[in-house]
């Protein structure tokens, strides 16, 4: 007699019978060994130089002087500066001290 794992790996083409406490404990078995789904990461969105002068309502000697003491970092993508719109909102909602909010 042939187990149900030998007969899934099979690959053969059969209608099978099963009573309901076999069914759970088949699909109990199979849970177990189930690897669970990876977890998406969010993508991060970022902004470009311009888009974070409009949202900050800051001039560019700003930006660029915040960048120079580390108050906000800026990422390189395709020879452009971008930055982190988490890190925007931040500084725009307050959460970022030190120049305050702005």
């Amino acid at each position: 007699m042939m187990s149900f794992r030998e007969l899934l790996e099979s690959g053969a083409n059969v209608s099978v019978t099963v009573k309901l406490d076999d069914l759970r404990a088949i699909l109990k078995e199979a849970a177990g060994t189930l690897r669970p789904a990876p977890q998406e990461q969010p993508t991060e969105e970022f902004l470009s130089r311009k888009e974070v002068l409009a949202v900050l309502k800051i001039d560019s000697s700003t930006l660029w002087c915040w960048e120079k003491t580390g108050y906000i970092r800026s990422y390189p993508f395709g020879g452009r500066k971008r930055y982190r719109r988490e890190d925007v909102e931040a500084i725009r909602t307050g959460r970022k001290g030190g120049h305050g909010g702005r």
